[in-house]
């Protein structure tokens, strides 16, 4: 298993140099970031925290995702986009609706000294403005089977 992420993480670190749309390199990091995660988290608008479990199952061009907070399961989509700015840095945008308002969290990744994926992101309502943006860190977890 530790092989097999290292192989990973290797075609990720090479997948990010190559040309910025190709969709092959994209697969990689969609099987790089597949597993289950805890979250913990920070509510959008307001300083209540909470923590929970996601799933991300890669889907060749997207991710499945099960956000499973507070005893609420929640499924979105994840896909691999380009920040906006000037560097055009690889994003992994995850969108959901909850209480019928839609949501998107943009994460950024690094590897943790285990050669996992390790996420963090801001929590928002597309289109609005909010001075007070929702944050979430998510980190492999390591109970959950495979």
């Amino acid at each position: 298993m530790l092989m097999k992420r290292l192989l990973i993480m290797v075609m990720v670190c090479l997948a990010q140099t190559a040309t910025a749309d190709d969709a092959k390199n994209h697969e990689f990091l969609y099987e790089y970031l597949t597993g289950s995660y805890r979250v913990v988290g920070k509510e959008l608008d307001s300083d209540e925290t909470y923590n929970g479990k996601v799933v991300f199952a890669g889907r060749g061009d997207h991710l499945n995702v099960t956000r499973s907070i507070l005893g609420e399961t929640i499924q979105g989509i994840g896909t691999i986009e380009h920040a906006l700015g000037p560097d055009q840095a690889h994003v992994l945008r995850v969108r959901f609706t909850r209480n019928g308002q839609k949501f998107e969290i943009t994460y950024l990744w690094h590897h943790d000294l285990d050669n996992y994926p390790r996420l963090s992101g801001y929590l928002y309502r597309p289109g609005e403005k909010t001075a007070a943006p929702g944050l979430e860190a998510l980190f492999i977890d390591h109970t959950a089977k495979e």
